[in-house]
């Protein structure tokens, strides 16, 4: 998997998102709120301020949008604690509506190592349930989440949000798969 060409420093990483998804409203002083959001299709976290009153948790913002201030990526450790209990099923449900790439990771997913799989880095994969799933791959590969899920007993769309969110916690993770998969492409 080798990554696209990265933005240039100077260019607006938001350009290619096509909307976000409000994720928690957040009271701002002296006026005004702020929300936090998800973006889609790369799966950043941001804030912007809000322009528009009506605007509410989970709703979906078409960008751009007159609704919103200019748009900030935010660290993971900065987001309240509400946006970080919405997280794992907000990236779930991006997954879902836009499978392609995510799916790809469990088709291509090879030895990273002599001693580790690319299926190790997901939360609850140990070795031996990384080689039943090779296995249950065979050289086909995967349709669907439900074909993963059902030859493997895992909640395979689950397990690739949550490994999102770990690597969204640290940045420090490598290989990282949001970027290799997502904001990259493959």
């Amino acid at each position: 998997m080798l990554p696209r060409k990265q933005p240039d420093p100077g260019e607006d990483i938001f350009n290619s998102e096509n909307s976000i998804k409000i994720l928690d409203t957040l009271e701002k002083r002296p006026f005004g709120n702020e929300i936090e959001a998800l973006t889609s299709p790369s799966l950043y976290l941001i804030k912007a301020r809000l322009n528009d009153d009506t605007i509410q948790t989970g709703d979906t913002i078409e960008l751009p949008s007159e609704k919103i201030g200019p748009i900030s990526e935010i660290r993971y450790k900065d987001i309240s604690s509400s946006t970080q209990s919405e997280l794992v099923e907000a990236i779930m449900e991006e997954i879902n509506n836009t499978p392609d790439n995510h799916l790809s990771f469990y088709n291509r997913a090879n030895n990273i190592s002599l001693k580790v799989h690319s299926f190790q880095l997901l939360p609850s994969i140990g070795k031996s349930k990384a080689q039943q799933m090779v296995q249950s791959r065979g050289m086909i590969g995967w349709e669907n989440f439900t074909d993963i899920d059902e030859k493997c007993s895992i909640d395979s769309v689950r397990l690739l949000a949550e490994r999102y969110v770990i690597e969204m916690e640290d940045s420090i993770q490598v290989p990282r798969l949001l970027d290799l998969l997502i904001r990259t492409g493959v």
